[in-house]
C-alpha cells in the first residue's frame, strides 16, 4: 500500500484543526493528518506545521506537496486539486452563552442586526457565503479563543465554529457550563487533502486517492480514527 520512497521527501503542510494536525511553528505537529499520511507515505512524507494562509499558498505556488484539511469550497478549487473523498467532516454551527441558544432558529434574516462573529479564513458554507453580506454586525475575530472571549464578555451575541475546535477550547478556558451550542448546524462541511495545480499535483493526488480508498477500508484506519476521536467516513459496500 505505501508508495515507493522518494529522493526528495514530500512535504505536507498544514495549520491548527484539533485532533487533525496539532502544533506550532517549529515544532513537530501530531494528530490524525500526520499518522495517516505517515501509513501511506512512510518515511517518504514530512508534515509541516504553518500558518494557514501561508501553508495555502505554499502549495498553490508547488513550494509544498499536500496541504492539510482544507474544507472543499468553490474558490478554493480555482486553486488547488483536492482529493476525491473528504478524510473528516464538521457541523458548522453558532454557539451562544448558556440559555441563549434560541438566538438562532435556522434563519439567517433574523441575523441582520444581531452582533455576531466568525473566524476570518474559516469557510463555513455556502449558505453563511450567500447571507454575511446582510449580517450588518458581524465581526472577523483571529481565532476560536477571541471569538468565545467575546461572546463571554457580551461583545456579540453568537460565534459561529465548530465543536472539533471549540471544545478544547472550551475546556482549556473552563467555559463549558457558560457556552452552549446552537441548532440546526449552518452547514456540514468535509475535510480534504489539496495538492498543486499541476502535472506532479495531478499524479500525486491520484496516488494518495487510491492509496486512502485502500486504506480506509482496514482495521488500522479504524483504530486511528477512534484513537483521535475523529469519526471514520463511510466506506461503500
Amino acid at each position: 500500500m505505501t508508495p515507493p520512497a522518494r529522493a526528495t521527501p514530500l512535504r505536507a503542510v498544514g495549520s491548527q484543526f484539533a485532533r487533525i494536525f496539532e502544533g506550532a511553528e517549529g515544532q513537530a505537529p501530531k494528530g490524525l493528518a500526520v499518522d495517516l499520511l505517515g501509513q501511506l507515505f512512510g518515511d517518504s512524507l514530512r508534515c509541516e506545521w504553518l500558518p494557514w494562509s501561508r501553508a495555502q499558498l505554499m502549495v498553490e505556488q508547488g513550494e509544498a506537496d499536500i496541504l492539510i484539511g482544507p474544507y472543499r469550497t468553490p474558490e478554493r478549487e480555482a486553486r488547488m486539486l483536492f482529493s476525491v473523498r473528504s478524510f473528516y467532516s464538521d457541523a458548522m454551527v453558532w454557539y451562544a452563552r448558556r440559555g441563549e441558544e434560541a438566538r438562532w432558529g435556522g434563519e439567517f434574516g433574523t441575523l441582520a442586526q444581531t452582533p455576531v462573529a466568525a473566524v476570518r479564513g474559516w469557510a463555513y458554507g455556502s449558505r453563511f457565503e450567500r447571507m454575511k453580506t446582510s449580517m450588518s454586525q458581524l465581526t472577523w475575530v483571529q481565532n476560536v479563543d477571541a471569538g468565545l472571549l467575546m461572546l463571554t464578555k457580551r461583545r456579540v451575541e453568537l460565534f459561529a465554529a465548530n465543536d472539533r475546535n471549540c471544545q478544547p477550547v472550551l475546556q482549556r478556558l473552563s467555559l463549558t457550563d457558560t457556552v452552549a451550542r446552537c441548532s440546526p448546524p449552518l452547514d456540514v462541511l468535509h475535510g480534504h487533502m489539496a495538492f498543486a495545480r499541476s502535472a506532479g499535483g495531478e499524479d500525486l493526488a491520484r496516488r494518495y486517492d487510491q492509496a486512502f480508498e485502500q486504506w480506509l477500508r482496514t482495521g488500522s484506519a479504524a483504530e486511528l480514527y477512534r484513537r483521535w476521536g475523529v469519526e471514520r467516513p463511510a466506506t461503500p459496500q
